[in-house]
């Protein structure tokens, strides 16, 4: 699409989406008390819509963060990260029918990012990792005091939501193809420290590898070991798996008896660390122990502000903009008491959203017009000057989620199968033979099915287990065969397990 047909399409998009707004309160009432969920639902989804197609820029790139008041101009660099975000919330606006052309922006939102829009070549490492903040206009490193560092997580963003949005766009050629160049450009598994104690760097270098400070487990970078994990070259990867998928293994903090993830047992974790995982992590979002911490730190969180803070129905302490500037809030570190209704709605608490939305009355003020921001307990006339993507869209996705439960879930990427240990998809005989040959290895952890750091007979018993998961009837996995000469063995185990005896 051609830069000025882009851009008087976009501005015919945001006409809509204001007409949307506009109607909906018409039919409502000018206040938003009284309303119901379902209309507060249609409200925010209008005013996101339009904070998402103002995000997107004539080139393709996404802008990092937008300015909230109407009367001061969007100055904010590109981010892969605001990408990322903003490929799902365009899937989520196409399967909503807000948009009919949500597909034309991904697929010139993918062409920017892959250097294949002419005049625009983001800065890149040498593996691949995008720079930070870039040009809106080319791709080139921003400069002028923004972070120059290329992101890990800021490129594992960006590709989790490019496979989201191809699998969205199931059958549009030129985004699965956009989708998996880009994937297929990025090397995961060097930003893994090579110390192997589960260290994700934080920067990596412009000739490639990692540079400067390490994040441990557990955190939101959670999502670059994942997909470490599915590049060929993984060594990495597999090395520190347990230390990260495993929740015995990670540090944890406890409130009121809600024990939560964190990366330090001194402190909280802000809430967006489980809630960029859920949306954008499809292997913590398919583990039944993360599932159960998460419901633990929403809990935490709203017990928190109900006990601590004496608020009545607010809360939702996490990363976002703050009175003295930006601060990733948490139980215990919260400078201005900042609360943020984006997160509650992440926790899915509709109930809650819909008292804010009551409350905080989107007419009264022009800076309402992207949706309900944060909000300050000790300075109740503050308003947020500008909101990111990567904050400000869990408002939406939670919103969303709402509507249509499997929305996240059946567009991610597949969770791990446990036993899969060739990570082919399938669990059969060729795992065995993984299993078979790295029994008591502390290093190749391929087949360490129970993750707890060493292939032992306990990753065989999750081999049997978990045999036969993953196979599609039909499909050329379901007709794959183990090796001749391993046949007869791994047959014997399995009917010697099926008859009840031990191998």
């Amino acid at each position: 699409m051609l830069a000025a047909t882009r851009l008087q399409s976009a501005a015919i998009r945001r006409t809509v989406a204001y007409a949307s707004v506009a109607l909906t309160l018409l039919v409502a009432g000018r206040g938003s008390s009284g309303q119901t969920v379902e209309q507060m639902r249609a409200d925010q989804i209008g005013r996101l819509q339009t904070y998402v197609l103002d995000a997107v820029l004539p080139s393709g790139l996404v802008r990092d963060s937008l300015v909230l008041s109407p009367s001061v101009g969007h100055f904010h660099p590109a981010t892969p990260d605001a990408a990322g975000f903003a490929l799902m919330a365009l899937s989520a606006f196409d399967h909503l029918d807000t948009m009919n052309d949500a597909a034309d922006v991904v697929e010139s939102i993918l062409s920017a990012y892959n250097g294949s829009t002419p005049g625009v070549t983001p800065d890149r490492s040498a593996d691949g990792h995008y720079v930070h903040f870039m040009n809106t206009a080319t791709g080139a490193k921003q400069g002028g005091g923004w972070d120059e560092s290329y992101s890990p997580i800021g490129s594992a963003l960006l590709v989790s939501g490019a496979q989201f949005a191809k699998k969205h766009f199931a059958g549009n050629p030129a985004i699965a193809t956009l989708a998996d160049q880009i994937t297929d450009s990025i090397d995961f598994n060097a930003a893994i420290h090579p110390s192997l104690n589960g260290g994700i760097y934080l920067d990596m270098t412009k000739q490639g590898g990692g540079a400067g400070g390490a994040v441990n487990p557990w955190n939101e970078y959670m999502l670059v070991e994942s997909l470490a994990l599915r590049q060929e070259n993984n060594d990495r990867a597999v090395a520190v798996k347990h230390l990260w998928y495993n929740p015995a293994n990670v540090p944890k903090k406890s409130f009121a008896g809600s024990v939560t993830l964190t990366d330090n047992p001194a402190a909280y974790a802000p809430a967006f660390w489980v809630q960029q995982s859920q949306f954008f992590n499809g292997d913590f979002r398919g583990d039944p122990k993360f599932q159960r911490l998460l419901a633990n730190h929403q809990q935490a969180d709203s017990d928190y502000a109900a006990t601590t803070l004496t608020e009545p129905y607010r809360y939702g302490l996490t990363a976002g903009v703050v009175p003295n500037g930006y601060h990733a809030d948490r139980m215990d570190d919260h400078p201005s008491t900042v609360l943020t209704p984006a997160a509650v709605s992440a926790w899915g608490d509709m109930q809650t959203l819909l008292e804010w939305y009551q409350e905080q009355d989107p007419n009264s003020d022009a800076r309402y017009r992207y949706g309900l921001t944060r909000e300050s307990l000790d300075d109740p006339s503050w308003k947020p000057y500008d909101a990111g993507l990567v904050d400000h869209l869990f408002l939406l996705f939670g919103i969303v989620e709402n509507i249509d439960a499997g929305f996240f879930a059946e567009r991610l990427f597949d969770a791990l199968q446990p036993g899969d240990y060739n990570l082919d998809g399938v669990v059969d005989g060729a795992d065995y033979t993984v299993w078979r040959d790295n029994q008591g290895s502390t290093t190749n952890l391929l087949a360490d099915g129970n993750l707890n750091g060493v292939v032992d007979s306990g990753d065989l018993l999750v081999w049997r287990q978990n045999f036969g998961e993953g196979v599609q009837v039909g499909s050329a996995r379901s007709t794959t065969a183990p090796e001749p000469g391993l046949l007869w063995s791994w047959l014997a185990l399995v009917c010697c397990w099926r008859s009840g005896r031990r191998p």
